[in-house]
């Protein structure tokens, strides 16, 4: 899928004390879009309760906001960053406009130009309800494949599309420092072996203990850093109450690495993705122990780094490894680097979904630099690109031995579906209630198979391969 360019801007943001009340404002614009843009005289202000924000979004980052709450934190996400007031048209409007202007079968790359302020809040949780669902899991713009959420450093200039062909190697630096909690580095290597088995067109180097020495070793012929491990920031009072500016760095088993000194190594490469991760064990506070890594990364002249993918809370080892596995697999695929991170996400909610505080899905932060997420081309090898192709496909799958009267089983119930590549597998025991392999109001474009296997379907029971309201449109 191809994404065009959404760029919106944040400025002048400022955090006040008003009435014995912390009160934020910033202005936000649309620089460019498929439907137009507005002038710097036509931002819009948009204000909001700071503290209530902060205490949301600990609850966020302690996995205590279940679902409705959740929805409403990416109510008031949304609500600041695509404002529904017109100024001619309103950046909600360009938002709309821009979609239905692309098509169905292209994607939107929401590019987000943040001041330090704002960078900290997790707008991958943004939720839009375009479609008068109500408060359906539709709304996050995270899990739709035709909305990328991209933070973009500024930088001069952007680099120009540069994809790699042939066989992709990955560096797998697994670090365990002294100064912080021992690592299960066995576990970690376990995990990261799951996440790329059975992935063809992929090469994996493991380093164990890895230190900088030896990771810089290993880097010539790399295309994706993966890191596993420990980091640290240090953060220092901002300019404006309650911001903060800071140091990141990675802990190698040897020594603590800065963004800066981490840069100069990664340039001696052909790198063109970092993937920064740590295990379950490696706590990251709400100011994201990566935020001043992954940014430093894309920014930096010496890497030119085309894109980073980095963790802005902890996350769930089952998570994690959906997320890591369908992200390699799309990259594989030839698949872009916005696709892949979109079916990564979608990965990680299928494997979290029954839990009532699920929110893994959001925790990967999308940096880039490219003008283009192409970071690799499919490969030449018809068997392996067709491989990696079917792999990156969302499989719903559930299983029961017997359905009752009165009980009812389904494998996927959603709102709209947009240029999906899905699979939803029901298999059931004898029936004397309802199956239904999908239920499904809206169908937009892509593949869906619905499969549904039953045994003896008793009397008062029913079974339907998939129930569709309307497709198309």
């Amino acid at each position: 899928m191809q994404y065009e360019d959404m760029i919106i801007e944040a400025t002048q943001a400022r955090v006040e004390t008003k009435d014995g009340s912390r009160v934020g404002s910033f202005r936000v614009r649309v620089i460019e879009s498929p439907e137009g843009a507005l002038s710097d005289e036509q931002a819009v202000t948009v204000s909001y309760d700071h503290k209530a924000l902060e205490v949301e979004i600990g609850k966020l980052d302690r996995r205590s906001l279940d679902r409705a709450h959740l929805i409403q934190l990416g109510r008031t996400l949304g609500a600041l960053l695509l404002p529904d007031q017109p100024q001619p048209r309103s950046i909600y409007d360009l938002f709309v406009g821009s979609l239905n202007r692309i098509g169905r079968d292209a994607g939107l790359r929401l590019r987000l130009q943040l001041p330090p302020v704002l960078a900290d809040l997790p707008w991958e949780y943004l939720y839009v309800d375009r479609t008068g669902d109500g408060d359906s899991m539709d709304g996050f713009l995270a899990l739709d494949p035709r909305v990328a959420i991209v933070r973009q450093e500024i930088m001069p200039t952007p680099l120009p599309p540069l994809a790699v062909s042939g066989p992709i190697t990955v560096v797998a630096a697994l670090a365990s420092h002294e100064d912080f909690d021992a690592l299960d580095l066995e576990k970690e290597r376990a995990d990261l072996e799951q996440t790329f088995a059975g992935q063809g067109g992929v090469s994996v180097a493991y380093i164990p203990n890895a230190t900088l020495d030896a990771v810089l070793g290993r880097l010539a012929d790399a295309h994706i850093f993966h890191f596993a491990g420990h980091g640290a920031y240090t953060r220092t009072p901002g300019d404006t109450p309650g911001s903060y500016t800071g140091q990141g760095a990675l802990a190698f088993a040897d020594q603590l690495v800065d963004a800066e000194q981490l840069a100069a190594n990664l340039s001696a490469g052909k790198l063109r993705l970092a993937v920064l991760g740590a295990c379950d064990s490696g706590r990251r506070d709400k100011f994201s122990i990566w935020s001043g890594v992954a940014p430093a990364l894309v920014r930096s002249a010496k890497t030119q780094l085309p894109a980073v993918v980095a963790n802005q809370f902890k996350i769930l080892d089952v998570c994690a490894i959906a997320f890591g596995k369908h992200l390699y697999q799309a990259l594989v695929a030839g698949q872009s680097i916005e696709y892949a991170v979109t079916v990564g996400r979608i990965a990680a909610y299928n494997a979290d979904k029954e839990s009532p505080n699920a929110r893994d899905w959001g925790v990967p932060v999308l940096y880039m630099r490219a003008r283009d997420g192409i970071l690799f081309t499919a490969p030449a090898d018809e068997a392996v690109r067709a491989q990696a192709a079917e792999a990156a496909r969302q499989v719903f799958a559930v299983r029961a031995q017997e359905v009752a009267a009165g009980g009812y089983v389904s494998g996927l119930q959603a709102g709209t579906v947009r240029n999906s590549n899905l699979a939803v597998v029901v298999e059931t025991g004898d029936v004397s209630g309802d199956v239904v392999g999908a239920v499904v109001k809206k169908l937009q474009g892509g593949d869906t198979r619905v499969d549904v296997t039953a045994g003896d379907v008793k009397e008062g029971g029913r079974v339907i391969g998939a129930q569709i309201d309307e497709i198309g449109g």
